[in-house]
């Protein structure tokens, strides 16, 4: 049965009753098109209308998946050869099957060759849970591989599996495509808001672009675009639309799609980055850390100022560290005042900022700082946490 359901997929490739739809991606704040995927339609002869949801999953279930992939994947890099200097990136879907076909990258490149487009403006997505059934080490070469043409990688579906944080830490990856179900709620569950609020705080901290699926309501594109969100897609902009429409509105007639308002894009997300980007403009030195459980990890390091600060340890050996970098009189200043338990005691006595001018040795010269110390109970714990900031006053000779 699944044989000869296989060869009707051939079939209709051949016919061309297989049709690639495009649904159109658009930048959250602007509300411009920018982007687009490409999914899979059958339209039979008669009329009738075959659902992926009801030809697809029968395909992955085997590597015969691979044929529908592929001829996707030519008829994206056709569309973008057509559209020319209008072309915007098109991500085409690739199942897990491809992690272990030896010659991908090989066969990517052919398209690409054989279109004639830039590399950038293809866009592989494989889902999670592909990621979490394959061996690290293959997905990594694979993943490689890929962006090693040039060719933009995303993960699909971010969200709905359990893939191991190593896949996203350690893989090139471009996108992050957060699942649907995140939007399930509208917006409107505390407890929705804060995992949503944590998936783009996560995707920030690691430099990756984020794109949201299923996005059909107001409410939804307000709140996404307060997460600083980079694209999104769902049935509030457009369904998936044939070829020949989506030309249409990527090459004549790409209007913004939502108000396009300057003050859209100063969300609270993108607010609290201008913040911390004054924040370390006005300080070289920024970290943070935890009192009762002495660690600490370095929250951001001006790139001309080395300190010479582990990333992430304990408080103890920082103090011990600086205090063995402290010009002679020095040591004993910061030990009365950045110690662990000196800012303990500070805090036991009711102060919430400690501030002090320290001495270091920074190569062959004496660096001057200025240190504030901000200290605060954790809201629900019995932990004291201090945010540490160092601006360099002067930099001479001893």
């Amino acid at each position: 049965m699944k044989s000869e359901f296989f060869n009707q997929i051939i079939n209709a490739i051949e016919t061309k009753e297989l049709k690639a739809f495009y649904q159109p991606q658009y930048d959250a704040n602007s509300g411009r098109l920018i982007s687009a995927e490409a999914l899979a339609r059958w339209e039979k002869s008669d009329g009738t209308i075959v659902t992926p949801d009801d030809f697809i999953p029968v395909l992955e279930e085997t590597d015969a998946i691979c044929t529908l992939d592929w001829y996707m994947a030519e008829e994206v890099c056709r569309t973008i050869h057509e559209m020319g200097e209008f072309a915007i990136p098109i991500a085409v879907n690739f199942s897990r099957w491809h992690i272990r076909e030896a010659d991908f990258s090989r066969k990517l490149r052919v398209l690409i060759d054989t279109y004639d487009i830039e590399p950038g403006k293809l866009e592989v997505e494989i889902t999670e849970s592909a990621l979490a059934v394959e061996d690290f080490s293959l997905v990594e070469r694979w993943a490689t591989e890929v962006v090693d043409l040039g060719v933009k990688l995303s993960i699909d579906d971010f969200g709905s599996g359990f893939t191991s944080l190593q896949f996203v830490k350690d893989l090139p990856v471009d996108f992050l495509k957060i699942d649907k179900a995140f939007l399930a709620d509208n917006c409107q569950d505390e407890r929705g808001r804060g995992t949503l609020e944590t998936v783009f705080f996560f995707a920030s901290k690691l430099n990756l672009r984020t794109i949201v699926e299923g996005v059909e309501t107001l409410q939804q594109l307000k709140f996404l675009q307060n997460m600083d969100c980079d694209r999104v897609q769902g049935y509030l902009f457009s369904k998936p639309i044939r070829k020949e429409d989506f030309l249409v509105i990527a090459m004549f007639d790409n209007e913004p799609a939502v108000e396009e308002n300057p003050l859209a894009a100063v969300g609270t997300f993108s607010s609290n980055t201008a913040l911390l980007n004054v924040i370390r403009n006005e300080y070289q030195l920024i970290v943070f850390g935890n009192l009762i459980k002495n660690s600490y990890y370095l929250m951001s390091q001006s790139d001309d100022m080395t300190f010479g600060t582990s990333t992430a340890g304990v408080i103890d050996d920082m103090t011990e560290d600086s205090m063995a970098n402290s010009p002679k009189g020095y040591d004993k200043i910061y030990y009365d005042n950045l110690s662990r338990q000196a800012l303990i005691n500070a805090y036991n006595e009711g102060r919430t900022r400690v501030e002090v001018q320290v001495k270091q040795y920074y190569q062959d010269k004496i660096m001057t700082l200025f240190t504030v110390v901000h200290l605060m109970k954790h809201p629900t714990k019995n932990d004291i946490l201090m945010v540490g900031l160092s601006r360099v006053i002067s930099l001479g000779d001893e």
